[in-house]
């Protein structure tokens, strides 16, 4: 489905975020545990309010720097893997031929690595979550607009077949369910449903009779043809591609299986 490839796709930047997450988990416990690097003082109080403030600011800076160093290892940034371009994605700096994010490095990635790495660093895997399950919502919401219209759509071509077409082709003596077997007929031994279209807008549905009835395996086919026009008069005969011209392709192949 969507949602689950949009998540596969950003699996990476969650992959990080959860990285970056344990790491600052690792860095605070060392920090306040003391006798030991980096802060060997330990903290007295871990619940003061400037503590916590401390921490709180210190989390976002030491995330996004360290978001900053994976996905400059990685390449892994936010815009680019959802496939849009930020802009200045076309102003080049350089290029260093080394792979990964410093090849072709434009004004673009810039860009886009510090986001990502603020997305991650101020955020962590809970905003990272929360983008992502909000785009996946935002995908799934459109996927669904649509399919509500196509079957608003569908409701409304199988009205308009119904209510017109079918009238328009019983006042030309023609059934719309006759029509569809005989197109169907056609169509299995291999006779362009189009042809015979044609030749009725033509007016030489004789000639396509005696086409089809000179070969055996086309009788079938013929005598479906003749059924449908039995007590067609030749002037009605050829108004009825008129009301075909009405229907979409797709709509022909819908409502009369050809």
């Amino acid at each position: 489905t969507t949602a689950d490839a949009l998540w596969t796709t950003l699996a990476p930047i969650v992959a990080i975020a959860t990285c970056t997450e344990r790491l600052l988990e690792m860095f605070w416990e060392r920090w306040e545990k003391g006798s030991i690097w980096p802060n060997k003082g330990g903290v007295s109080d871990r619940s003061s309010s400037d503590y916590i403030m401390s921490k709180k600011a210190g989390s976002h800076w030491i995330g996004t720097l360290i978001a900053l160093v994976a996905i400059g290892l990685t390449n892994v940034r936010f815009f680019r893997l959802l496939g849009l371009e930020v802009l200045f994605s076309n102003m080049e700096l350089f290029t260093a031929s080394i792979g990964g994010i410093f090849d072709d490095f434009t004004v673009g990635t810039l860009i886009d690595w510090a986001l990502t790495a603020v997305i991650i660093g101020w955020g962590g895997t809970e905003l990272t979550h929360s983008v992502i399950e909000g785009l996946v919502k935002g995908r799934n919401l459109w996927k669904e607009m649509r399919e509500v219209e196509a079957g608003r759509k569908s409701i409304l071509d199988a009205k308009f077949f119904n209510d017109y077409v079918v009238p328009e082709l019983e006042k030309r003596g023609v059934s719309a369910d006759t029509l569809r077997q005989t197109l169907q007929t056609l169509n299995a031994v291999g006779v362009p449903v189009d042809q015979f279209i044609g030749s009725m807008t033509s007016g030489k549905v004789d000639e396509f009779l005696a086409q089809l009835e000179a070969q055996p395996k086309m009788a079938q086919a013929g005598q479906a043809v003749r059924t449908l026009l039995e007590g067609v008069p030749p002037e009605k005969s050829v108004e009825v591609p008129n009301v075909l011209n009405l229907l979409t392709p797709e709509q022909r192949r819908r409502f009369l299986g050809a």
